[in-house]
């Protein structure tokens, strides 16, 4: 650890079943699933940021409408459901996180007295650790940081490739749901777009704590074997975000890799999807 304050991020996510009739919800804060007759819902959250959606997953047309060339809906047993329902999971699981990136927050509005006032950096700090403190993500990382005169610097900690969900949710020609792995491709994939977004997101929400921030460098690591065998930390990219391009609106859309390249920033990744071992940059940087 570079610097002197640490903060643990635990996993949020709860497994939860309730029932009211034939529906059942899975999941708490977060991120949670909901089947009854009308379907299957996925709930996604942010704790601590106020951002919150709902979107349909899946139709068991179960809302009495007839429909033409389809074939009848099954009754759904109870076991069945809490299978269905941990298969959804898995789904709710990754793109709640892989795409986090799309959760970095909009600058607030400060007022004068915001503005007049500077507050000391061991404010800021206090904030910032209060925040990383109410957040419920569902996975387990660690963030350790240092505010200093308009200047963040932080390491992050990133979770492992192994601990977003193995396997994906798809659909059988009987409409029946199963698991199956993912590729290595796919795995890669998900994984990059998760740790990049981590750092947007983080980012984000840095700048967000004062307008005083001017630039904020995040240097993300994994435990990777080096060639002995030992268990390291290795970094795998090093980014110097400036509070600009987190003030233009819609920028959240962008993928999150083609986001942190606008920036400063150390990172190597080959052609098969692995980001390898870099140099951070460090407070002399800066």
């Amino acid at each position: 650890m570079r610097f002197r304050k640490s903060i643990n991020i635990f996993k949020g996510v709860k497994l939860n079943f309730s029932k009211s009739g034939v529906s059942l919800t899975v999941g708490g804060k977060g991120v949670s699933t909901n089947i009854g007759k009308k379907g299957v819902f996925l709930n996604t959250s942010i704790p601590g940021t106020g951002l919150y959606d709902r979107k349909k997953i899946a139709d068991f047309g179960g809302d009495g409408k007839k429909r033409k060339a389809e074939p009848a809906v099954k009754p759904l047993d109870p076991s069945a459901v809490a299978e269905q329902a941990e298969l959804y999971k898995l789904e709710a699981a990754t793109q709640a996180f892989v795409d986090i990136g799309a959760h970095a927050c909009d600058m607030p509005r400060y007022s004068d007295a915001q503005l007049a006032a500077r507050p000391d950096d061991e404010a800021v700090e206090a904030a910032i650790e209060r925040w990383l403190g109410e957040l419920q993500l569902p996975i387990d990382f660690n963030v350790s940081f240092e505010y200093e005169d308009g200047v963040m610097l932080a390491d992050l900690d990133l979770p492992e490739i192994e601990h977003l969900p193995l396997q994906k949710v798809t659909e059988t020609a009987s409409g029946d749901l199963k698991a199956k792995d993912k590729t290595q491709k796919e795995l890669k994939a998900e994984y990059a777009r998760c740790v990049f977004g981590l750092g947007m997101f983080l980012a984000s929400h840095f700048f967000s704590a004062t307008p005083f921030m001017e630039r904020a460098l995040i240097s993300a690591y994994t435990q990777r074997r080096d060639a002995k065998g030992d268990i390291e930390d290795a970094y795998i990219y090093s980014v110097i975000f400036d509070r600009e391009a987190f003030e233009r609106p819609g920028y959240q859309a962008e993928e999150p890799e083609a986001f942190l390249c606008r920036f400063k920033n150390r990172m190597n990744k080959a052609a098969d999807g692995t980001l390898k071992k870099i140099v951070p940059y460090g407070a002399e940087d800066m």
